[in-house]
C-alpha cells in the first residue's frame, strides 16, 4: 500500500533509516577501535585498558554526540531520496535500476550539501 498523508509520518522505511544509520556509525566506531587495539598488540602488545585509557582520555561525549546525530540526517535523506525514487519508478526492472542509479547519486549530492552545513553548525554549537 502506498503511503499516503493519512498515514503516520515519518514513513516505517524512512524511519528505519534514521535510526539505523547512526547505530551502523557506532558499531563501525567500535570496531576500529577493536581493530586498532588489535594491530597495535600485534606490533607491540599492550593492554586493552592501557590503550583505551590512552586512546580515549581527551574524547569527550560533546565529541561524539553531533557527528553520530549528524548521521541521522544523512539517513534522513537517504530514506527520502530512496522512498521517492521507488515511489516514482516506472519501465520496469530496467526503470527500478536505473531509480536505484537516480537514487544514489542524487543522495550523495545531498549528503555532500548536508555535510557542508552540519559541519558549520556543529562548530557553532559544539566549539
Amino acid at each position: 500500500m502506498p503511503w499516503t498523508l493519512t498515514n503516520t509520518w515519518p514513513p516505517p522505511r524512512i524511519l528505519a533509516c534514521i535510526l539505523m544509520l547512526p547505530l551502523l556509525t557506532l558499531t563501525a566506531d567500535f570496531f576500529g577501535v577493536l581493530m586498532g587495539w588489535i594491530a597495535d598488540t600485534l606490533a607491540d602488545p599492550i593492554s586493552l585498558k592501557l590503550f583505551l585509557n590512552s586512546g580515549l582520555k581527551e574524547v569527550t561525549f560533546s565529541d561524539l554526540l553531533p557527528t553520530t546525530a549528524k548521521t541521522a540526517v544523512f539517513g534522513l535523506i537517504i530514506g527520502l531520496v530512496a522512498c521517492y525514487e521507488g515511489m516514482t519508478t516506472t519501465g520496469g526492472t530496467e526503470g527500478v535500476g536505473k531509480a536505484a542509479t537516480r537514487s544514489v547519486v542524487i543522495s550523495s549530492i545531498f549528503i555532500i550539501l548536508a555535510d557542508v552545513l552540519l559541519v558549520r553548525l556543529i562548530q557553532v554549537f559544539f566549539p
